[in-house]
């Protein structure tokens, strides 16, 4: 006798024995005992659930010679005439095949004889949302009013594809997705009846890869069965299905925390080797994520049962590391495996995914990447830099542009900016005389020319004797409302012209709240662009266009519409009185000349020169009294006070 595949030898042959349908099975049987059987039925749901299946066991009980009854004998000639395929009371059409409107014509010649051996005469149409529309409207009538003797069973997968007038003329059943553990348990009741040795641990990766399915779960376990002669464990499914080592899975997850980008790379190389996709090692290393998450969240889980030969290494896992930072890993390779199944080399979309996990866990939490960083702290740290004063300075001989390139000329990255040390106390007598102290300031773009403004200027007397309060910088008057559309054209000027693409595609479309106070507060219509306007690789472009064009250190800031914070810019804009917009340079159109070097400045109105000066130079005395200020001011350029 040929061999018969396992998924057909062990259809389901009654209802009780369709896996993980109860709620529609028992509805069935009701009707059927009840003799409340509907003229048209509608079965929907993933393949492999029992659709089906469940349609045949449905026209056996109702022409079994014992019934109808909801318990078929599959003993009588007529349910083995309908399990054969045989029986001429149960008509299988496919849909697929058979979708035009001539084939539906021909069933409406057909419906009309009687059944030829049983009570009723059984259309499964599978697959049919494969019909035309012009076949769904032939069928119309006879679908809403067959003869009292026809029963019509439609099996679909894509339900959103039938017409409401069909849908409106069947009583539907949605067949849900099978949980692996109803899986695992019919895989390990088939091999017990087949002799098969098939291990627990090796059923629960069959039916997790199954997807739901009970007929690939049956399948892949006939591939297994057919390609060992021993015990089916967990190593032999893993081989045979292309799917990767615990072992493995542990050391790479292992090597992303840690930050081990040439273990992580090494690993891959590995598996590559092995003739693996690259695709799959992200499946199953975010899978093995998700279990360390689950071990976290609730260890009791059945769903941990494939773990049972390494539950102790699973946990230790779960005790090292926090929720968040596998929270973090998990988004960071959910997106890479996007990017790998659109990529024309996904090794490569891998590989990255792999290495920018590791190093958003090894990285500051200061850089963090704002996808997986809370948006309300990464505000607040931009909110704090944009209330420092705007201090600008003047760039030495040695200055560091041309380390960077002309497109990306960063002086001192915000990541290397050391936070100064706070301010000393001061005593209640001197608080009020005490002004406050500008604080340090991420450097312009030494490519951006520094406009004339105002200088932190700390002079040092003839007498050598320290200064009782610090000189205050001046306050920059907001600019008037009217000049803040003018001021937006001209930054996405500079940025279209610096070719920063990327940059100029998001916050082109910005609202301009409030400008003043060193600040440029805008307004975004998605989340996405607040989230994209207020990561460091994109403000410090419109930071140093906003400079330029401004005159002095600005910093965007952005915020959601109708986000709360926006109606104090608002309000602080209304309530200031109307003042003239700052007229700058106009935006160059050539390219941006170098900032120019350092020369003598000197005082407004006055003949009062101001000379460069260093501590080096500077007596005991005098680094004693601006020791307090350079505490707070941080790196700043010192000019002494010569007056003629």
């Amino acid at each position: 006798m040929a061999y018969i595949a396992l998924y057909r030898k062990w259809r389901p042959r009654n209802f009780e024995d369709v896996v993980g349908q109860s709620h529609i099975t028992e509805t069935l049987q009701k009707a059927i005992d009840t003799d409340k059987v509907a003229h048209a039925y509608l079965f929907s749901g993933p393949r492999g659930t029992g659709k089906t299946s469940t349609a045949k066991i449905f026209a056996r009980a109702m022409n079994c010679v014992h019934g109808p009854t909801s318990h078929p004998c599959n003993e009588c000639e007529v349910c083995r005439h309908i399990m054969s395929g045989e029986s001429l009371d149960v008509v299988e059409i496919d849909a697929a095949s058979n979708r035009s409107i001539e084939d539906i014509r021909t069933l409406r010649e057909t419906i009309k004889f009687m059944p030829a051996e049983g009570h009723k005469k059984i259309y499964i149409i599978d697959e049919v949302h494969m019909l035309t529309t012009e076949a769904f409207n032939a069928l119309l009538k006879t679908l809403e009013e067959p003869p009292a003797h026809v029963i019509f069973i439609l099996a679909t997968t894509e339900p959103e594809r039938i017409p409401m007038t069909i849908l409106s003329r069947c009583q539907r059943y949605e067949f849900r997705r099978i949980t692996s553990d109803d899986i695992a348990k019919r895989l390990l009741y088939v091999a017990g009846q087949e002799q098969i040795d098939l291990t627990k641990g090796a059923a629960h990766i069959l039916a997790v890869q199954a997807d739901g399915g009970m007929r690939d779960a049956l399948s892949m376990l006939d591939q297994c069965v057919s390609n060992t002669s021993g015990t089916i464990d967990e190593g032999v499914v893993r081989d045979l299905l292309g799917l990767i080592g615990k072992d493995w899975l542990f050391s790479l997850t292992q090597a992303i925390f840690d930050g081990k980008g040439d273990v992580i790379i090494k690993a891959v190389d590995d598996v590559i080797h092995m003739g693996k996709e690259p695709r799959v090692i992200l499946t199953e290393l975010l899978a093995h994520l998700r279990a360390v998450m689950l071990c976290q969240a609730a260890p009791s889980l059945d769903t941990l049962s494939a773990y049972d030969d390494c539950l102790d290494e699973l946990r230790r896992q779960a005790g090292e590391w926090t929720a968040d930072s596998v929270f973090q890993v998990l988004a960071i390779l959910q997106q890479a495996l996007l990017t790998a199944k659109t990529s024309p080399v996904p090794r490569i979309a891998v590989e990255m995914g792999l290495l920018m996990a590791a190093r958003q866990l090894t990285q500051p939490p200061a850089v963090s990447i704002s996808a997986v960083a809370p948006q309300a702290s990464g505000r607040k740290a931009k909110t704090a830099a944009a209330t420092k004063p705007d201090v600008i300075p003047v760039p030495e001989e040695d200055d560091y542009s041309g380390a960077y390139g002309p497109e990306e000329a960063v002086p001192f990255p915000e990541d290397e900016f050391t936070p100064p040390e706070p301010a000393p106390a001061v005593r209640p007598a001197a608080r009020e005389a005490a002004a406050p102290v500008p604080q340090p300031v991420r450097p312009v773009e030494p490519a951006v020319p520094a406009p004339a403004a105002p200088v932190v200027k700390t002079a040092a007397p003839a007498d050598n004797k320290a200064p009782a309060t610090p000189p205050v910088q001046a306050a920059r008057p907001p600019v008037e409302s009217a000049a803040y559309q003018d001021v937006w054209k001209k930054m996405c000027a500079i940025l279209d012209k610096e070719k920063k693409k990327a940059v100029l595609s998001c916050i082109r479309n910005g609202r301009v709240v409030y400008i003043g106070e060193g600040q440029v507060i805008v307004a975004f219509k998605t989340a996405f662009m607040v989230k994209r306007a207020n990561r460091e690789d994109y403000f410090k472009f419109t930071d140093a266009a906003l400079s330029q064009i401004l005159g002095g250190t600005y910093h965007m800031q952005g915020f959601l519409e109708g986000d709360a914070e926006l109606s104090g810019y608002e309000k602080k804009k209304s309530e200031l009185p109307p003042v003239k917009a700052v007229e700058k340079a106009p935006v160059q159109t050539e390219d941006i000349p170098a900032p120019a070097p350092a020369q003598e400045a000197r005082g407004p109105g006055d003949e009062t020169a101001w000379q460069p000066a260093s501590l080096d130079d500077m007596d005991e005395a005098e680094r004693a009294a601006l020791e307090p200020l350079l505490k707070n001011v941080g790196d700043c350029n010192i000019y002494i006070e010569n007056k003629k």
